[in-house]
């Protein structure tokens, strides 16, 4: 493979990375900032979640991927002279689409439900938690995600974490202001809509 090619590819892809992380984040500074996921708990302030429009991106992909995965898979298994390898590939789509569609299901319960003095996180799978305000001893940024957030901790240990592009973000940093003060909050942890 030729340096000058495999140079080219890479330089798209960051491209496109830089491109899309610099249009989402242009789009939520001007979109609103509240979340309208109804509230499972009593009390609630306001709800921390994901944007409706990724959840459905990423099943839309998914499905995608299934029904491509089912033809080549389909095409394989009925002509005969075919190599094995383009059935396991139509397979192995059909797999990534399910877990797409599954990614997806996941980001759909995925908030935080934020009262007075607890934060009830929902994770993707997992059962739901209490996390009484009381007991989170330090917040630091979100560093995995491009768009900022924010992870609050008890000693060592993650009690939840939130993405700057979700839904409620913003309330949640004014949440901590207010009701944590003591707490310093990250720079890079700083709502879109601040910067």
């Amino acid at each position: 493979m030729n340096f000058s090619t495999t140079l080219l590819s890479v330089g798209i892809a960051v491209a496109a990375m830089v491109v899309i992380t610099l249009a989402v984040s242009a789009g939520v500074r001007r979109s609103p900032a509240t979340a309208t996921y109804k509230d499972t708990k009593s009390n609630v302030l306001f709800v921390v979640s994901t944007r409706r429009w990724q959840r459905v991106l990423i099943r839309t992909v998914g499905i995608t991927v299934i029904v491509l995965g089912a033809i080549i898979a389909l095409v394989a298994a009925t002509r005969p002279p075919s190599s094995p390898a383009m059935g396991i590939a139509g397979t192995a789509m059909i797999v990534g689409g399910i877990l797409f569609v599954l990614l997806a299901k996941g980001m759909h319960r995925l908030r935080l439900e934020v009262t007075p003095d607890t934060i009830w996180s929902f994770p993707m799978i997992a059962a739901p938690r209490e996390i009484p305000l009381a007991e989170i001893t330090g917040l630091a940024p979100h560093i995995t995600s491009n768009y900022g957030g924010i992870l609050g901790k008890t000693g060592s240990r993650t009690r939840f974490s939130a993405t700057g592009i979700m839904l409620g973000y913003p309330q949640l940093i004014e949440y901590f202001r207010e009701y944590r003060p003591d707490l310093p909050i990250p720079a890079a942890a700083r709502p879109l809509q601040e910067r």
